[in-house]
């Protein structure tokens, strides 16, 4: 059984903790959380069902907002050195 990447979608090996696509952190999920039923249809003695994957997608703002600041910061800092040896 493969991992999904969460981010992008791409098949990983089930082992794998981050994708070997985009680098996100794979999470284990049991079958459940991954697919929904969307709707089965009965015909007589056969039945249909039809089933769909939902992407959730991982975006952080709150990881943006931490690098943003860190390279505010390391900016502030090169100015402040610059400046000292002047």
């Amino acid at each position: 059984m493969s991992k999904f990447c969460p981010n992008c979608g791409h098949e990983n090996k089930d082992v794998a903790t981050f994708c070997g696509n985009c680098g996100s952190k794979l999470v284990s999920s049991n079958f459940n959380s991954n697919f929904r039923d969307t709707g089965s249809s009965t015909n007589g003695s056969t039945t249909t069902s039809t089933t769909t994957t939902t992407k959730t997608s991982s975006t952080s703002s709150s990881d943006d907002l931490g690098s943003v600041c860190c390279g505010v910061l390391i900016i502030l800092f090169i100015i402040i050195l610059i400046m000292s040896i002047g």
